[in-house]
């Protein structure tokens, strides 16, 4: 009985450990996006959300550095060096992308029809402590230290919100929101610095390896992650301005079923890693993410009143009320969905980036199709846009589950 319930009881101690930090991260980091849709303008709003995208598209790196990390380290004896390794493969990577985005302002101010230079450019320091942060993540997650991994990711919330939030209070503009955000951004990795202190032994050998397995593992998560916030780009460049910004909020249901569930995936990946090709766990860690889902469903259809304001108000989003639910829907479909391409990533499955860039192309020519072309406007285009996208998170889940399956069966027989 012990030898079985042990292995259970600690898993829960675990996942509560982490979820705690992680639901604290997300509520404090929605505060500042609710603090946003009360401070800011319909258009400014819709134009910081789309800052938001681009540093999750951005985040990609951060988010493969602590896959590398966790899957190297859940599966390898360290003496130390490899954690080094994996946080001196941060710091090459936050320098990289600090470049990247400072040479790519001009084009994304163009791309997004955002006036001030000032909030773009604050996008390169705001993602290179991000980056930073995500080799840090990967040590802690791999080694499974989950409480300092929870103090981790309780400061990326509390950093935006009170840094980021707090700008907004005190100046509600485009350019306080970036300030703020940049300077929370900082406080996850100094944290995680203090906490990783005197790591050393890693070899520049090893550092180029773990930065190919993360280049590879990034390729994934940069696929998934353009396609979870093409809707957002979509609507900002298809819709008018009032009706992006509609669709903004929107989006704040979604990512909130987005993200949700993500200390599922934070618990199971390392055991994914472990036993790459075991669809049973698989298919309960599938389980437990539309389980969550289904409940925000539920609760937006009954109580979209007070989803509208939750997110900005009835004054201003009072025609968002009666659709909350298909956001709800679309955000756990695309949680569903990054639970399998962690899935690929643990399983070293390298072609899912490539089924998941098809599915963009295919959701941005329909959705070109029909609101570039003024088939649909308005709110009509706004529940296009949402179902479109919901559908293609379900269609790509089940193809690349369906390929993780049969890949395993291949290794077995």
């Amino acid at each position: 009985m012990n030898s079985v319930t042990e292995p259970r009881l600690s898993f829960l101690r675990s996942a509560t450990v982490v979820a705690v930090g992680m639901a604290i991260m997300n509520v404090a980091a929605y505060g500042f996006t609710l603090i946003g849709t009360h401070r800011l303008i319909p258009e400014q709003f819709g134009a910081i959300t789309a800052l938001l995208g681009l540093l999750l598209i951005g985040n990609v790196a951060s988010l493969g550095l602590q896959a590398t990390g966790a899957r190297r380290l859940a599966t390898q004896a360290d003496d130390g060096s490899l954690a080094h390794a994996m946080l001196q493969a941060g710091r090459r990577t936050a320098a990289a992308l600090t470049v990247v985005c400072l040479l790519a302002t001009p084009l994304l101010m163009w791309l997004l029809h955002i006036d001030s230079i000032v909030a773009v450019l604050l996008l390169a320091p705001t993602l290179a402590g991000l980056t930073l942060m995500g080799s840090q993540l990967g040590v802690l997650q791999g080694t499974q230290r989950w409480t300092e991994l929870a103090a981790v990711y309780t400061s990326v919330g509390i950093g935006r919100l009170v840094l980021g939030g707090g700008a907004l209070l005190i100046h509600p503009s485009l350019d306080s929101a970036m300030i703020g955000l940049a300077l929370g951004a900082a406080v996850p990795a100094v944290l995680g610095s203090v906490l990783l202190r005197g790591a050393a032994g890693g070899t520049p050998a090893l550092v180029k390896d773990v930065l190919r397995e993360t280049a590879h593992g990034t390729h994934t998560l940069l696929a998934f992650f353009v396609i979870a916030n093409a809707d957002v780009l979509l609507a900002r460049g298809l819709l008018d301005g009032q009706h992006s910004g509609y669709y903004a909020a929107g989006v704040i249901v979604a990512k909130a079923c987005l993200f949700l569930p993500q200390f599922v995936i934070v618990i199971v990946f390392p055991a994914l890693a472990n036993s790459p090709g075991d669809t049973a766990k698989l298919r309960r860690a599938i389980l437990a993410v539309a389980g969550l889902g289904v409940c925000t469903v539920v609760g937006t259809l009954v109580l979209p009143d007070l989803v509208v304001k939750v997110i900005g108000g009835p004054e201003k989003y009072g025609s968002l009320g009666p659709y909350t639910w298909m956001f709800a829907i679309a955000g756990s479909a695309y949680a569903v969905l990054q639970m399998v391409v962690y899935a690929a990533i643990a399983q070293q499955e390298k072609r899912a980036a490539l089924v998941i860039w098809a599915g963009l192309i295919v959701l941005a020519v329909t959705a070109g199709s029909l609101l570039g072309t003024d088939v649909v406007s308005g709110m009509t285009g706004v529940k296009t846009l949402v179902a479109l996208t919901s559908a293609c998170a379900l269609l790509l889940s089940g193809a690349l589950a369906a390929g993780l399956r049969r890949q395993a069966g291949r290794a077995t027989s």
